[in-house]
């Protein structure tokens, strides 16, 4: 199951931060991303739905600058 949202035309994986802050009455359901493709929706480049199968999983710990 893909989540999506109508404003942006992103589908996102049910798990995903941007994708859960979708407002309901933007979100959309979708059982495959061949279908929210068809439907002209892109995927989320935070979860990346389209190019890793297994489940997302958020970074663990805090987020570290490379600037020093």
């Amino acid at each position: 199951m893909l989540n999506a949202c109508r404003t942006t035309k992103i589908y996102c994986r049910e798990n995903c931060p941007p994708g859960r802050r979708t407002k309901p009455e933007n979100r959309v359901h979708f059982e495959s991303e061949t279908a929210a493709q068809a439907a002209g929706y892109r995927a989320c480049k935070v979860c990346l739905p389209d190019v890793r199968p297994d489940p997302w999983q958020p970074r663990s710990g805090p987020a570290r600058s490379t600037l020093s």
